[in-house]
Order: structure tokens, then sequence, then C-alpha cells
């Protein structure tokens, strides 16, 4: 019975690929925390084409959810390659509540900055995952894709800084608050 069952367990890790045991912890790390802040950048980017009010925010909405519906498919297809299985893509509770504060307790007028702010703070996040993962990831499809992708990371980080500098000005100019006055 005992040699069945490993019999059995070896062929599912053949059909499956690498089972999660197989799997370095830096590089499952690494696979999680990208899939939540992908899937985090296009959803919030949905949300700005929806509730954006400012031009240059809708516009770095959509190219937001190009790029990273890009990002995705090369990341699964980087997956394949080192045959690891795809995680489910959702967001983790951190991720989850910066969605609903954006979604549900940012008003139409707020929106783009909070939009902006969280923009920030998720590309510098994705640039400090993505540099780590490219220098350090013991996974070569993976830490190829890592280095490939950072370039797009910190072109949408210059963009977002662009945008945020922007509304400051709109702002100062019409002497509201953008939402976002701790970010320097």
């Amino acid at each position: 019975m005992k040699l069945m069952l490993a019999v059995l367990a070896a062929f599912a890790v053949l059909v499956t690929g690498a089972s999660a045991v197989d799997i370095p912890k830096k590089t499952r790390d690494f696979i999680d925390k990208a899939t939540v802040a992908n899937k985090f950048e296009i959803d919030t980017s949905k949300l700005a084409q929806k509730f954006g009010q400012n031009a240059e925010v809708k516009t770095f909405a959509d190219q937001m959810i190009a790029d990273h519906t890009k990002a995705g498919q090369d990341f699964h297809a980087a997956l394949k390659e080192a045959s690891i299985e795809p995680p489910s893509e959702m967001l983790d509770a951190a991720h989850m509540a910066k969605y609903v504060k954006l979604r549900v307790f940012t008003t139409e007028r707020g929106f783009d900055s909070a939009y902006v702010d969280e923009q920030l703070g998720a590309h510098e996040q994705a640039i400090d995952l993505f540099k780590d993962y490219a220098a350090t990831g013991p996974t070569p499809a993976l830490k190829d894709f890592a280095s490939k992708t950072l370039p797009t990371l910190e072109h949408h980080l210059a963009m977002i800084k662009d945008i945020d500098k922007n509304l400051r000005q709109e702002s100062a100019a019409t002497g509201a608050s953008t939402g976002n006055a701790g970010r320097q």
C-alpha cells in the first residue's frame, strides 16, 4: 500500500510539474508577491478608468492595464518554463484593504490623488521585489522574467511621479488638497 501511494505521489508530481516542496522559498515568495502586485495594479487601474477625473490618470490606468496584462502573460510563460503551477490570482488581505479603501471610501473628487498615492507605493515595492529577485533569484526563468520586467516597472514609477507632481501643482493652483501630502 505504501509503495502504491509513493508511486501515485511521484506520478502526480510528473503530471503537475514541480511540487510546492521543490520550489525554493525565495521563488515561492516572489511568485506570491508578484501575483498579488500584478492583480492589484490591474484592479485599481480599472477603478481609475471608472472613477478617475484627470486625463493623465486615466491614460496611466489604461497603460497599467495593458502593461500588467502582458506582464501577467509573460509571468505565466516563465512559470510554465520553470514547471511551476501558477497560483490563484487573488489579492492578499493588505492589498484587498487598499483596494476596498480606494473603491468604497474615496470620493470621486479625491480618487485621482488616492489612486496616484497607491500607485507610487505599489511601484516602489514592486521595483524592490523585482530588483532583488533579478539579482538573487534561484529560478532562472523567473529571474529572467524579473530582469526583463524591471525597466517597465521603473518607467511606470517615473510616469506616476510626474502625474503626482502635476496633480500637486494643479492642487496648489486651485487651493485643493491632493490627499497625499505626506509624499515627497
